[in-house]
């Protein structure tokens, strides 16, 4: 077998992988919602439960555009859009539980979510208004503004999640179950948005499809992984009964 036939069969077996485990990623976004709805914290959790039916839906979209056409990269560039007001939402609702008793720590940290969004916000307008003049790059121009709104709602969610933890650990406030394990499950996947939102930048100017299949892999795997964590660690919240407190 020749060098050539040996790459093209190991872009094959990525490619095969890669399929396989977004549809393992799937099933198991499919069975966290459902896990959401058995344990009825869909009353608590609403942006949560809005997040990972979202989640499901676009994954599902994929599978069936297929996962490296052009009409699922422009599904996936647009709903960044989505995820700007949704990640942020996400963020405030992770400590839905417990709002009554950081009230007002919560909304000072989510100002400053807002403050650092309306300046991303911004940064990409400026972006499109300084290349709007050449219609040729439109689509160019969408995915990139795309990017950078996707990679500031990332990061700012992450800043809230960071913010509020840091807070509750000076202040020793016990957390329910629930939120920590919601806090621990989006600062990992935020914190993989992020470093997402980079590595799409840095591999759209590397042409071996190997390197970007194994990065897809990983990324696939990680999402998996948590997403089995966060599944057996949720708990039905009872009305009567405190939940079980975790240390922030």
């Amino acid at each position: 077998m020749s060098q050539a036939d040996r790459f093209k069969w190991l872009e094959r077996m990525l490619e095969q992988s890669t399929h396989w485990l977004e549809i393992a990623g799937t099933a198991l976004d499919g069975l966290l919602l459902l896990r959401v709805i058995q344990l009825r914290l869909y009353r608590v959790y609403a942006f949560l439960t809005l997040a990972c039916g979202l989640a499901l839906f676009f994954d599902v979209v994929g599978l069936w555009l297929g996962t490296n056409s052009d009409e699922n990269l422009r599904v996936f560039l647009y709903s960044r859009f989505l995820y700007v007001f949704i990640y942020p939402l996400v963020a405030w609702d992770v400590f839905e539980q417990i709002a009554h008793q950081i009230g007002k720590l919560r909304r000072m940290a989510m100002g400053r979510l807002i403050s650092g969004l309306v300046l991303i916000s911004i940064f990409g307008l400026l972006i499109g208004s300084a290349d709007s003049g050449d219609s040729s790059n439109n689509g160019t121009l969408v995915g990139t503004i795309a990017v950078i709104l996707w990679a500031g709602a990332s990061t700012a969610s992450l800043a809230f999640l960071f913010t509020v933890q840091r807070i509750l650990r000076a202040q020793k406030v016990d957390l329910p179950n629930n939120t920590f394990v919601w806090m621990r499950y989006f600062e990992l996947s935020f914190l993989a948005e992020v470093v997402n939102c980079f590595s799409s930048l840095a591999f759209s100017f590397v042409k071996s499809t190997a390197a970007v299949g194994v990065v897809n892999i990983v990324f696939i795997c990680y999402e998996i992984a948590i997403t089995v964590w966060c599944l057996f660690r949720l708990r039905m919240i009872q009305s009567d009964v405190p939940s079980a407190p975790l240390q922030a």
